[in-house]
């Protein structure tokens, strides 16, 4: 005979399908939950990152826009007349006729040549003294 409802069965473990379903189904909506959140949040941190990189692009493609531009203008003001001559003058050493070069050498370069070998020097006669016998 089978035991009625509600009966503890031979064993002392009393089995209600029904309980069971609904426990069975609360967890289940519950861990559904959890996925949900934790997919959602994922979700959010990686949109505020895209976002970031986003703006990063953004960033560079305005530089990259303006260095255009200018390189644009730049290349428009060499074909100038001006431009020209200046470059003629100062890069390659050119002259109008009647016109004489005049190079005025700087003499700071040569005294800062002469410091530096002098403070050379003088590392190399510390240097020396060291390993000197005396």
């Amino acid at each position: 005979m089978l035991p009625k409802k509600g009966k503890k069965v031979k064993w002392g473990i009393h089995i209600d399908k029904k309980k069971v379903s609904i426990v069975f189904w609360a967890l289940f909506c519950l861990w559904f939950v959890a996925f949900l959140l934790y997919s959602n949040i994922k979700i959010f941190g990686k949109r505020a990152e895209m976002g970031k990189e986003l703006q990063k692009l953004e960033d560079t493609a305005e530089n990259l826009t303006k260095e255009s531009d200018l390189l644009k203008f730049k290349l428009g003001e060499t074909y100038s007349e001006e431009y020209l001559e200046r470059v003629a003058r100062e890069d390659l050493g050119m002259q109008k006729a009647g016109e004489t070069v005049v190079v005025i050498k700087k003499s700071g370069t040569e005294e800062g040549a002469e410091k530096e070998q002098g403070i050379l020097q003088n590392i190399t006669n510390w240097f020396n003294s060291l390993f000197r016998p005396e």
